[in-house]
Formats: C-alpha cells, sequence, structure tokens
C-alpha cells in the first residue's frame, strides 16, 4: 500500500519530525508525508494539537490512474515529503468532503484529481529519486526476509545466520538504514497487516492469528501503542467511514492523532 498524509494543525506551525529513508527532517501544517509499501517512517510529534488524514493505495489502482493519465514508468514516490501548497488545497478539500458524507459523484473526481497531482509531483519530479536508505546488501536481503515471514518466530540470530552476518553487524545496519531494529520493522509489518485485516471485516482475534501475534490482547496492546485507538475501534470507523460500502453510515472517522 502507497499512502499520503495530510498534516492539519496551527497554520505555518512546526508539528513535528520524520525519519524516512535515512534521514530527519520537520514537517508542518499542510505538508505532505509520503510512504511506499512497508516502508518505515518514524513519526515523531511536537506538544502542539496537530492530526494527520491518510490516503491508502494499492498499487494497482496507482499504476492504473498514471496509465490512463498518460504518466510513464511504474509509480512510486521519489519524494518522502512535499510543502504546503495547491495539492494541501485539494487534499483539505477531499478531507472536507468526506466529512461532511458528499455523495461519491462529488468525491471520486477531487480523488482522482490529487491522485494524479501526487503522482506528477513526486513519481515525476525533476528532481533525482532520493537514494534508498536500505542500500546495504545484506540490509536489503534481511527486509525481503522479514516482509516474507512477518507472522512467523525468527530470530536475530536465525536471521543473522542465514544471512552470513553477525547479529550486532546486522542489527547496526539494519537500523542506521531503516531507522527501526529488525524486531521492531516485524511488528510493524504485524500491525500494518492486521490493520488491512480489520479494515476487510476481520476480528480481532482472527486478525491476531493471521499476522503471528499471540492473542487478541497481544494485537490490542501493539495496535493502541501503535496508533492510539484499539483495533475494533480503527476496524468499526474504518468500515463506517468508507462512502463506496452499501453497508456502510453515511458518518467519517476523525483524522488519526499523532
Amino acid at each position: 500500500m502507497f499512502s499520503a498524509s495530510l498534516v492539519l494543525g496551527p497554520c505555518e506551525v512546526e508539528c513535528g519530525r520524520v525519519w524516512s529513508r535515512g534521514k530527519e527532517q520537520t514537517f508542518r501544517s499542510g505538508d505532505i508525508l509520503l510512504a511506499e509499501t512497508d516502508e518505515v517512517q518514524r513519526i515523531t510529534p511536537t506538544d502542539r494539537p496537530s492530526a494527520v488524514f491518510t490516503i491508502f493505495w494499492r498499487q494497482s489502482a496507482l499504476e492504473q490512474v498514471a496509465r490512463e493519465s498518460g504518466l510513464g514508468g511504474p509509480p512510486q514516490w521519489s519524494l518522502t515529503q512535499l510543502s504546503a501548497g495547491p495539492l494541501s488545497t485539494e487534499f483539505a478539500e477531499l478531507h472536507a468532503l468526506l466529512q461532511s458524507s458528499a455523495e461519491p459523484a462529488a468525491i471520486l473526481p477531487v480523488y482522482r484529481a490529487l491522485t494524479v497531482g501526487l503522482l506528477r509531483a513526486s513519481n515525476h519530479a525533476a528532481a533525482p529519486v532520493a537514494k534508498r536508505g536500505a542500500s546495504h546488501p545484506g540490509v536489503r536481503r534481511a527486509a525481503r526476509r522479514v516482509r516474507a515471514s512477518f507472522a512467523e518466530s525468527l530470530s536475530l540470530e536465525d536471521l543473522a545466520s542465514e544471512l552470513q552476518m553477525s547479529k550486532c553487524h546486522l542489527a547496526r545496519c539494519f537500523e542506521r538504514a531503516l531507522g527501526v531494529p529488525p524486531h521492531r520493522y516485524r511488528r510493524l509489518l504485524r500491525l500494518q497487516a492486521a490493520r488491512r485485516l480489520l479494515e476487510s471485516g476481520l476480528s480481532v482475534s482472527e486478525a491476531a492469528n493471521e499476522t503471528g501475534f499471540a492473542d487478541a490482547p497481544h494485537l490490542t496492546r501493539a495496535f493502541r501503542d501503535w496508533l492510539g485507538v484499539s483495533p475494533a475501534a480503527w476496524g468499526s470507523a474504518w468500515r463506517a467511514s468508507d462512502p463506496w460500502s452499501e453497508q456502510a453510515p453515511r458518518t467519517i472517522a476523525p483524522p488519526k492523532p499523532f
């Protein structure tokens, strides 16, 4: 899943710092934070009130929009952050439409225009593609291995043995490249997978079982630490806010706080 998050907060006020692709930078209200599939972002908010409104896309959806709009090349975010500007205004307009329970016919053109704008601004930016942090070959192999088996119990010792690296060297290179140690990366992958299952209608127990958590209480504690709400509340709010769902009430969940 690709994501773009509009920062909501007091105008022209620094809202926090975000670490992504090996570097850290500040963000303000109106900035847009971008992340690709399974990419780690480490966000450190300030003590000022702020929130984000996030959109997620499957890669196939972005590919379709890119083809229909005449944009060549595979969809990717070559940038991790866009400064406040016209795209922020479109993003805010979409947020307002969803909050007002507007009809899909009014939402879809704004959603499509924003998607095309983000692809043009990042995927086809004039600036060279930012070098990814996971440039160490051992880190790339380790990240692929963890992604392929995140629901399994794979110890750092076993992972290092497979890659023929020492545990300390692997852990140090991994955290330097991706911002989190291997066990934290696996936990984030599990949480992301559980979130998607909850959004599709699975229960907390079912999502925990599918993603490698010991049980529902274990997932609930980890999910609260991650997003600040219970997994059950997140799943219910997500389904209730889907304007294309025939079964969902015409409501929208509030933006996710940091």
